[in-house]
């Protein structure tokens, strides 16, 4: 996960999660139950701990290290169960390291795995994959007492939806969830509510999916006065109606898939429904609602050559993006990515630690390895220049503080990452496939 550390303090580049204060609120007050919630990327695993059951949510990024923490655990004698995203995908792999696995989302499988382990019950294997009914009898507000909020960019989250209709071949959301689901607007409203700071965070995939439950939504946060910000796919924003209820709901800022500049490679990842020619016109669109940008580019696609790299970091100055976001195509297990780099015999590792999008871990069409990595490297450097930095936050505004101060933490964290010894070869681990 992206970090930063200032002396002993370390603070997550992310929002705060919602995994386990939600599978924590779903489970009844219980005397006999006693919570506790330790996320890795922001304080250390007390792997002395006196705990009866171990559950952990795995990535594919961090499922190398969950195998390591289930292993410890289960050497001292105590149960673990493992689900999440990876072991949804890859469920006969985590199978092998805990004594229960949990597939799909688990509103419904979660309580009854507790109950089935305070009654000596435990099954091997619990899946929760009917999306008929989606949040339909399960909203809960989350148990965000349980997590050290302060160690995040943003501390509090909030989901109103599951899922996207959208079908990028690198992304793995289809893969687990293929339908879109939507929490009654109530129950989300309850939840925002109860969070006592001003500033929270939508953490859904594509929040405008449906843009009627989008404007229903919006009008019903407007009298909150809370500020938010959230994630939306760039054709959603096209709509100025949309845009401005967003502003006036209390929207500060948008993250953004635009990928990249170039309009073959969009073609060729199923995201053609992103058209370069609008790139500039949907940024100043949000601009003139003081809604701030946060553009997500991918290099490495079977499209891009050496020239990308400049390109990109010239485009998204050019356009006016506020904080612009680099990763590397990467073919999580699951994907249609995946599936086609392998029947290519183009995957060059199979180590899940390098699967954070900033390693290299297949051949690139027009690139070498190194050549991507890099490129990769030099364009967020060059992005993240003072010079480049300053012209990006040059326009006077509240959210021109805020763009400073999310660059500035940016720069930092480009600086300490790329002298790190992780990241001194593009891929830690070369593994060829047969």
């Amino acid at each position: 996960m992206h970090k930063f550390r200032l002396g002993s303090y370390i603070c997550s580049l992310r929002e705060a999660p919602l995994t386990l204060v939600t599978l924590a609120a779903l489970i009844p007050d219980d005397e006999n139950i006693e919570w506790k919630l330790i996320d890795e990327s922001v304080e250390p695993v007390p792997l002395d701990y006196p705990a009866d059951l171990v559950g952990i949510s795995v990535l594919t990024g961090t499922a190398v290290g969950a195998y390591r923490l289930s292993s410890h655990f289960r050497n001292r004698g105590i149960p673990v169960v493992l689900g999440g995203i990876h072991v949804t995908i890859m469920p006969g792999e985590a199978a092998e390291h805990a004594d229960a696995i949990v597939t799909g989302m688990a509103e419904r499988s979660w309580p009854e795995l507790v109950r089935d382990f305070q009654a000596g019950q435990l099954k091997d294997h619990y899946s929760e994959c009917d999306e008929s009914d989606g949040f339909a009898g399960v909203s809960v507000v989350p148990r965000r007492d349980l997590l050290r909020q302060k160690r995040y960019i943003v501390s509090n989250s909030v989901q109103a939806t599951r899922g996207c209709s959208r079908r990028c071949d690198f992304c793995t959301v289809s893969a687990v969830w293929a339908g879109f689901s939507r929490k009654p607007v109530l129950d989300v409203i309850a939840d925002v509510r109860s969070i006592r700071r001003k500033t929270f965070v939508f953490n859904d995939v594509n929040l405008l999916d449906n843009a009627e439950y989008a404007r229903e939504l919006f009008t019903a946060l407007k009298p909150l006065g809370k500020r938010w910000g959230g994630l939306a796919t760039l054709d959603s924003l096209r709509d100025e109606e949309m845009v401005s209820l967003m502003a006036r709901s209390g929207c500060i800022y948008v993250l953004t898939g635009f990928e990249s500049v170039n309009q073959q490679g969009l073609q060729m990842i199923s995201k053609g429904f992103n058209r370069v020619d609008e790139y500039k016109s949907i940024v100043d669109r949000l601009h003139r609602h003081g809604i701030s940008v946060q553009g997500c580019f991918v290099f490495g696609m079977d499209s891009d050559d050496t020239s990308v790299f400049h390109r990109t970091v010239e485009f998204v100055t050019d356009i006016g993006i506020d904080i612009p976001r680099y990763s590397i195509y990467t073919p999580y297990p699951g994907t249609p990515l995946f599936i086609r780099l392998l029947k290519e015999n183009r995957i060059l590792s199979l180590n899940w630690n390098d699967y954070d999008t900033m390693h290299v871990v297949y051949r690139p069409a027009l690139l070498s390895p190194e050549e991507l990595f890099s490129g990769f490297k030099h364009a967020y450097r060059d992005t993240f220049s003072y010079r480049r930095i300053m012209r990006r936050c040059s326009s006077p505004g509240l959210s021109s503080v805020l763009n400073l101060a999310g660059n500035l933490t940016y720069r930092r964290f480009v600086s300490r990452l790329f002298n790190s010894r992780n990241y001194e070869n593009y891929c830690s681990t070369v593994q060829e496939l047969e």
